[in-house]
């Protein structure tokens, strides 16, 4: 064979360079030219023989071979495909050996066709595993504030808190997998990178279940997921104050606060609230119990609201309302102080001076007003909320007459002796209505005659172990007296024989508080 033609890829500068170093030949050797589609065509002009040749190189990675062919010249030596696969089987290259592409190379070679870098093996690449996939089912806390409609930043009502109930499903896990191992062309197997796996951990009030990759709520809470840690805590705990980094604070659960409740901000928890220092102008509104350990001040704004109890350190131009007892540890001043049960303030100082005061068993406290602030009133033994449920109870009972009475127009209109009318979906669903609001009626009847029947303590008193100022009125039940003078260690009690209010000095031998 004396032509050659170019299939490399390499220009003519390159094609002469092979030429001169692969096969021997100089340059008086050889003529080249191009065919119609450009290709390099070698005329061989020498007598000079060379054998063929064939190469195969093996990438780096192991995974693909790729073959060398180069045609004799002068020559009746060829390139078959069985040479190719015997020295593909010397070099041990087994995998995914490509037929059809040798088939082409020694095709192209009878035809006098150079043939560089033909990808004829090609092993399987390893799949890298995948990391751990972690899929959050609450929306992570942002801590940043909300942008109203008008564009303006409201820094009070910051995202800050994501609550979860019972038996809710917090974190899925999808572990990481190990991946696919791989082969080379010489069929020996690469290992995979394995996924990275991310452990998560249950804290207090989360349990999980298959094997660690469902996690839920023990309990309803606050949920937090942080360092890999998957809380539910039945306590908000605020480490610093509540002011425009936290944001007004709403909880399913109780809220702990370690330091102040600044101006303007408001905490709301259907359990309980924990405040270490001092309640400023604010709000706290509880399911529960509010205990604030320093005190309570401001300029009017301050209230305070308890389904239970709260206790207080000292209190100062504050609305504070209980359904249970109010609990004073130093002093009130001007508050608005209102508790279905006790209120209390008999450590020292333990005065309650100005505002109003309103309690249902029991006020007690060591002093009564102050030189200069007593006019104001103190009244016991009715519940301070009793007017205003009675209302609401009086005005659902009204609303349920008033749907019952349209109900009855409409079937006074029908024939309900009738069959065809009885079974009339429309005329049996207001049937079923007319008894849910009959049950209704008799519900909110029940509950007014509870409500009026515990409106009233049978024996409230009001006690006042040292100074009662005078300008305070007493009020106990809807009777009300004014003290004129000074007075000292005195309980105030209703008189159920003459309809009337009684003092007796807590030092008469004669007082008995039984």
């Amino acid at each position: 064979m004396n032509l050659l033609k170019n299939y490399t890829g390499r220009d003519e500068k390159e094609v002469i360079k092979l030429l001169t170093t692969r096969y021997k030949l100089d340059i008086a050797d050889f003529i080249t030219s191009r065919d119609d589609s450009g290709r390099i065509i070698i005329k061989i002009i020498s007598e000079k023989s060379v054998s063929p040749a064939i190469e195969v190189a093996v990438s780096p990675d192991s995974l693909k071979a790729y073959l060398n062919v180069y045609p004799g010249i002068n020559t009746q030596e060829i390139v078959s495909t069985d040479d190719i696969m015997g020295l593909l089987q010397q070099e041990m290259i087994t995998v995914n050996v490509n037929r059809e592409a040798i088939n082409n190379i020694v095709r192209l070679a009878g035809e006098g066709g150079i043939s560089e870098k033909v990808l004829i093996a090609e092993g399987v690449e390893p799949i890298s595993g995948k990391d751990a996939n972690i899929i959050l089912n609450f929306e992570p806390v942002k801590n940043k504030p909300r942008i109203l409609k008008n564009g303006k930043v409201d820094y009070k009502n910051v995202d800050n808190i994501r609550v979860v109930n019972e038996g809710d499903l917090l974190l899925t896990k999808k572990p990481a997998t190990a991946g696919v191992r791989g082969l080379t062309v010489y069929n020996t197997e690469l290992p995979a990178e394995p996924g990275v796996e991310t452990e998560i951990y249950s804290g207090d009030g989360v349990r999980s279940e298959n094997n660690g990759t469902q996690f839920y709520a023990k309990s309803d809470g606050c949920v937090t997921f942080e360092r890999n840690t998957l809380e539910v805590s039945p306590v908000y705990t605020v480490r610093g104050d509540v002011d425009y980094g936290t944001g007004n604070i709403v909880f399913n659960g109780s809220v702990y606060i370690k330091n102040d409740v600044l101006a303007n901000f408001s905490v709301k928890a259907e359990k309980d609230i924990f405040v270490e220092g001092v309640c400023q102008d604010a709000e706290l509104i509880s399911g529960g119990n509010i205990v604030v350990r320093l005190g309570v001040r401001g300029e009017g704004k301050s209230v305070i609201k308890a389904k239970g109890d709260i206790f207080v350190g000292y209190v100062e131009n504050a609305l504070v309302e209980a359904r249970g007892n109010i609990e004073i540890m130093k002093y009130a001043y001007n508050c608005r102080l209102r508790a279905g049960g006790s209120i209390e303030a008999v450590k020292d100082p333990g005065i309650i001076a100005g505002g109003e005061v309103t309690g249902f068993s029991e006020i007690k406290m060591i002093q009564a007003g102050t030189v200069g602030n007593s006019r104001f009133t103190i009244s016991v033994g009715t519940k301070f909320y009793f007017e205003n449920e009675l209302q609401e109870l009086k005005l659902s009972k009204d609303k349920f007459l008033e749907n019952k009475s349209k109900i009855d127009e409409f079937l006074g209109g029908v024939n309900l002796k009738k069959k065809e009318v009885l079974e009339n979906p429309k005329v049996r669903q207001l049937i079923a209505l007319r008894k849910q609001l009959d049950a209704k009626i008799a519900a909110a009847d029940a509950a007014m005659q509870k409500l009026i029947k515990e409106a009233h303590h049978p024996r409230p008193r009001l006690k006042v172990l040292n100074e009662l100022y005078g300008g305070i009125d007493v009020q106990v039940y809807r009777e009300r007296v004014s003290i004129r003078e000074n007075q000292k260690n005195m309980v105030y009690m209703f008189d159920d024989k003459y309809q009337k209010i009684q003092a007796i000095s807590l030092e008469d031998k004669d007082w008995n508080d039984e």
